[in-house]
């Protein structure tokens, strides 16, 4: 049985777009916000959200512009550099316990 080159790179060329398209739909941007915008955001919607980092204890932290929302760290590597009043910005997924909104941070950029 002899294969013909020329399918055998159709079919791969076909299957690595197919493979590309799926990783760009299935990807997910941050969208910019504002903590009173986190506040009542949907749960585990992907935010990106900039403030003054305050009352840092542990893997918590108090993000702050006008309002103030939670930060869990999960002791990411940049969670250290913390200090207090420092500007950071937040990139993470909203989530709630017993009715509290807080972050649980993915990503953390500090300025």
């Amino acid at each position: 049985m002899d294969i013909d080159e020329g399918k055998t790179a159709f079919a791969a060329a076909c299957i690595a777009a197919a493979g590309i398209l799926i990783l760009f739909l299935l990807s997910e941007t941050p969208t910019s916000s504002s903590v009173a915008q986190a506040l009542v955001a949907n749960e585990n919607e992907l935010l990106k959200i900039n403030g003054i980092a305050v009352n840092i204890t542990g893997e918590k932290f108090l993000l702050c512009d006008r309002l103030c929302i939670s930060i869990r760290s999960n002791q990411l590597p940049t969670s250290f550099l913390l200090e207090e009043e420092r500007q950071a910005t937040v990139t993470g997924r909203v989530k709630e316990y017993w009715g509290r909104r807080y972050i649980e941070a993915e990503k953390i950029d500090v300025k």
